[in-house]
C-alpha cells in the first residue's frame, strides 16, 4: 500500500498480534497528498478528449476563414428577404445540430459512428441543395447562404477548439461543454495521418 506504512514497536516484530502490543497506523500527509493527486492526474488522462493535431486545426481555420470571407459580402447584395431567411435558417442550424448532440451524447438512437456523420452532413448538403430552389425560406440562394455560413463559423470554431470530429458539431459541443464522437469525412482522415507521420518522426 503505497500511501500508508506501518510503525510497529520493537516487541511486536517478532509477534505481531501478542496481548499487549499494538500496531500504529501512520499515514504521513505527503503520501496522501501524492495520491490524491495521482489518482487526479489520472482521471484527467482518461477524460481528455483527444485533440486535432496542429495541422489539422490550421486548415480547418484557415478554411472558414475563407468561406466566411466568401460569403459575408453576398448578405449585402441579395435581397434582405433572403438575407434575413439565410440567418433565420443559420439559427436553425444551430438548434438542429444542438438537438443531434443531445441525441448522441445520451444515446437516445443508437447511431453509428458513419451513419451519424452521414446524417450531419447530409443535413447541410440537402440545405445547400435547397437554397437553389424556388422554396420558400429555403430556395432563392438563403439555404446555399446559410450553409456556407454556417460551414465557415463551425470551422473556425472546430480548428480553435482543436475538435478532431465532425466539425458541424463543434458549436453544439462548445455550448454543452462535451464533444461528440462524430468523424469527419475530410478531416478526420488527414488527422490520422498528420498524427502517423508525427509518430514516425518523433521515433
Amino acid at each position: 500500500m503505497t500511501a500508508a506504512s506501518f510503525a510497529v514497536t520493537e516487541q511486536c516484530d517478532a509477534h505481531l498480534f501478542r496481548p499487549g502490543h499494538y500496531v500504529v497506523l501512520e499515514i504521513r500527509p505527503q503520501d496522501v497528498t501524492n495520491m490524491t493527486t495521482g489518482s487526479l492526474d489520472s482521471q484527467a488522462l482518461v477524460q481528455q478528449p483527444r485533440k486535432a493535431p496542429p495541422m489539422g486545426r490550421a486548415l480547418r481555420i484557415l478554411l472558414g476563414l475563407v468561406l466566411i470571407a466568401y460569403v459575408a459580402p453576398v448578405y449585402f447584395q441579395v435581397p434582405v428577404r433572403v438575407a434575413m431567411g439565410s440567418l433565420v435558417l443559420v439559427l436553425g442550424l444551430f438548434g438542429v445540430y444542438s438537438l443531434i448532440h443531445i441525441v448522441l451524447s445520451r444515446r437516445v438512437v443508437a447511431f453509428g459512428l458513419c451513419l451519424g456523420a452521414v446524417v450531419a452532413n447530409g443535413l447541410l448538403i440537402v440545405l445547400y441543395v435547397a437554397g437553389g430552389s424556388g422554396l420558400p425560406i429555403f430556395g432563392h440562394g438563403a439555404g446555399q447562404l446559410a450553409a456556407v455560413a454556417f460551414l465557415g463559423i463551425s470551422l473556425v470554431v472546430a480548428g480553435v477548439r482543436a475538435v478532431p470530429g465532425c466539425e458541424l458539431m463543434a458549436i453544439p459541443g462548445a455550448f454543452f461543454r462535451k464533444d461528440t464522437e462524430l468523424s469527419c469525412l475530410v478531416f478526420s482522415p488527414l488527422d490520422r495521418l498528420e498524427r502517423k507521420l508525427r509518430s514516425k518522426h518523433s521515433a
